[in-house]
């Protein structure tokens, strides 16, 4: 992620990032990934620099070395947040996620349960050999930092 600035007074700010791979064939999982995150920061004066409060969700996705997921049901997706340059987050108070298997068009909300400040959510991808996953996620701590992330094929059901 590149440096930028954030003001020294305290605030609640919103980061938007777009990232897109581009000419190459090499992998075709992830060709983009959209993160919006909102945060609260303020400049701690007794340090040179800090990292702010976003999150970076982190899945536990049971997938194989091609980033492929059995075409069963009853997979669990594990859903954790790390932060940004040594922050911690808070534990995750809110999780969402749901998918889409026409890039974004339709979704599929989950239920996730939460426990120790993790999510798991189940899905279901009986019949669905084939098809591209696009999942789109919602974390939120328990000091009111968010992140909203959709990775476009993210994996495959074979």
């Amino acid at each position: 992620m590149p440096d930028f600035a954030v003001p020294a007074d305290e605030g609640r700010y919103s980061l938007e990032q777009n990232v897109m791979k581009l000419g190459s064939r090499v992998r075709e999982r992830s060709p983009s990934v959209k993160s919006v995150w909102e945060f609260t920061s303020k400049r701690d004066a007794s340090v040179y620099s800090q990292g702010i409060p976003i999150l970076f969700p982190r899945y536990d996705l049971p997938e194989d070395g091609l980033t492929t997921l059995a075409a069963t049901d009853g997979r669990h997706i594990g859903l954790t947040a790390t932060g940004h340059a040594g922050h911690t987050p808070a534990a995750l108070t809110s999780a969402t996620l749901a998918y889409s298997h026409d890039g974004g068009t339709t979704w599929t909300e989950l239920q996730v349960s939460q426990q120790g400040g993790h999510g798991t959510a189940t899905v279901n991808h009986a019949g669905a050999t084939g098809e591209q996953v696009t999942p789109r996620t919602q974390l939120t701590d328990a000091h009111g930092n968010s992140v909203t992330q959709t990775v476009v094929r993210a994996y495959d059901v074979r």
